[in-house]
């Protein structure tokens, strides 16, 4: 008898971390808003590399009326050689999106094969050959019907990682010829694809407000995790103002939105959104906004339980319905080891369902 209770003992105890108590909330419609806003819901960066992942992602996409996802691309697979395409990868994401009536938000990573590189800058940001660079948007465009919109890079102005950053001016300024060589490749062969300028991380904004403030975010709704304090919390923040101010980024950036071509602005948005509001006041006027990325909890400082993450979501949704935004892409469908918001996900990394999911899909309208 011990032999079989012990083992359900163990199963009955440890089953809150693998499942969250409550059959998964099933959305229909075509797609959805968060509430009684206009904000279209996406999913950024969601399992789609094969057939599994993809039957798994679409599916769950269904449960939520979502019918848009961001994904990447990247030069240095696709074109391994110059002139020697790869692209049955890409083809099938691609095609099985379309057949599923899911709209692609294409992000083309900055980095390159190596015979298309140039020395890098001397903030270490991956400088490309320009015509060979052009060649390969163009082929992207020419190939694939279904771009809803694109974007040349991610993250460009966070200088937390190598290759693909670009802070100092020099890489600034070929960074905006990177852009405008994909923007007027879309004039030409895919007009109704939006361009879109991004992804800009929170550094910007915090830096900008925070500096001519004389002040620091709103850390109270946030439980950090054990052993940090808030006091560390501005330390990180002292040090963003001190890069920002030191580097002449403030400079940089702004250079980029006067001379880059561009639809729409992109940003990221995580873990503190009682914040959200004010970052979104330093983006320039004009443009339409998108944020790609939204989500946490950090896995850097912050209480990453599952019952943690479902009470914030509701925060996280509440902040996005207030913004001046178009759509919103959550980051993200799967919580993966390899992301720095890597407990951000709606779904464990063996693919059962967090609490989270269900409070998201709560505050989804589907349409």
């Amino acid at each position: 008898m011990n032999r079989i209770i012990k083992p359900l003992l163990l199963f009955m105890i440890t089953l809150p971390l693998f499942s969250c108590g409550e059959p998964e909330l099933i959305i229909q419609g075509s797609h959805s808003t968060y509430g009684t806003t206009d904000i279209v819901a996406g999913m950024s960066f969601p399992p789609f590399t094969n057939s599994q992942q993809m039957d798994f992602t679409i599916d769950k996409l269904k449960n939520l009326a979502i019918d848009r996802i961001r994904i990447g691309i990247d030069w240095r697979s696709r074109e391994p050689e110059k002139g020697n395409f790869y692209w049955e990868p890409m083809d099938l994401r691609m095609n099985t999106a379309r057949e599923n009536n899911i709209s692609v938000f294409l992000t083309i990573i900055s980095l390159g094969p190596k015979w298309a590189c140039l020395p890098s800058g001397s903030d270490g940001a991956c400088l490309l050959d320009e015509n060979a660079l052009k060649t390969f948007i163009e082929e992207i465009l020419i190939r694939y019907e279904n771009i809803d919109k694109i974007q040349f890079g991610n993250e460009w102005e966070s200088g937390i990682e190598d290759g693909i950053c670009y802070i100092d001016r020099y890489s600034v300024e070929k960074f905006v010829v990177y852009t405008n060589i994909l923007y007027d490749a879309v004039q030409r062969l895919s007009p109704d694809t939006e361009v879109v300028l991004g992804g800009l991380t929170r550094t910007y904004p915090i830096a900008e407000y925070y500096s001519e403030e004389g002040s620091y975010p709103d850390f109270t709704g946030i439980r950090l995790s054990n052993g940090v304090t808030v006091e560390n919390l501005k330390v990180k923040i002292d040090k963003i103002k001190e890069d920002y101010n030191s580097s002449g980024s403030k400079q940089n950036i702004e250079w980029v939105f006067q001379n880059a071509n561009y639809d729409i602005i992109d940003i990221h948005l995580y873990d503190d959104p009682e914040n959200w509001p004010e970052y979104l006041t330093v983006i320039p006027k004009g443009k339409p906004v998108l944020v790609s990325e939204f989500g946490g909890p950090n896995s850097e400082f912050e209480d990453t339980s599952p019952d943690y993450q479902a009470e914030r979501m509701e925060f996280y949704i509440n902040a996005i319905e207030q913004l001046p935004i178009t759509e919103a892409y959550y980051f993200k469908l799967v919580e993966s080891d390899t992301s720095y918001h890597k407990d951000s996900g709606l779904f464990f990394s063996n693919m059962i369902m967090k609490p989270s999911r269900n409070v998201f899909a709560r505050r989804l309208i589907p349409q």
